[in-house]
């Protein structure tokens, strides 16, 4: 039954899914586009495994397009931040002085 409620969810609003994440991700990110799109259909069928009811499919899926977008960006930081070496810092100073003096 889920199967079925899912595929046609699918033919229907396909578009609709992809349009909310390509207008929510940066400019820089939409080759991100498809893939969080179909994160977000994975996630609809998990939401669908566990039973729930859904009145409202579209709203349902434009809020799961959303929400994933900005899970994407918020691990995202998390990753630079991770990988970001405090310790070395001679690049930012290079950077800022580049700044400074163009600025000058």
């Amino acid at each position: 039954m889920a199967r079925e409620l899912l595929a046609g969810w699918f033919a229907e609003y396909a578009p609709m899914v992809e349009g909310v994440v390509a207008r929510t991700v940066r400019l820089g990110d939409v080759d991100l586009v498809e893939d969080l799109a179909q994160d977000v259909w994975v996630e609809a069928w998990q939401y669908l495994l566990r039973g729930n009811e859904v009145a409202r499919p579209a709203g349902l899926l434009a809020q799961k397009a959303r929400r994933r977008v900005a899970r994407h960006y918020a691990s995202a930081r998390v990753r630079r931040e991770l990988l970001t070496d405090y310790e070395d810092d001679s690049s930012a100073v290079a950077r800022l002085a580049s700044w400074i003096g163009a600025a000058a």
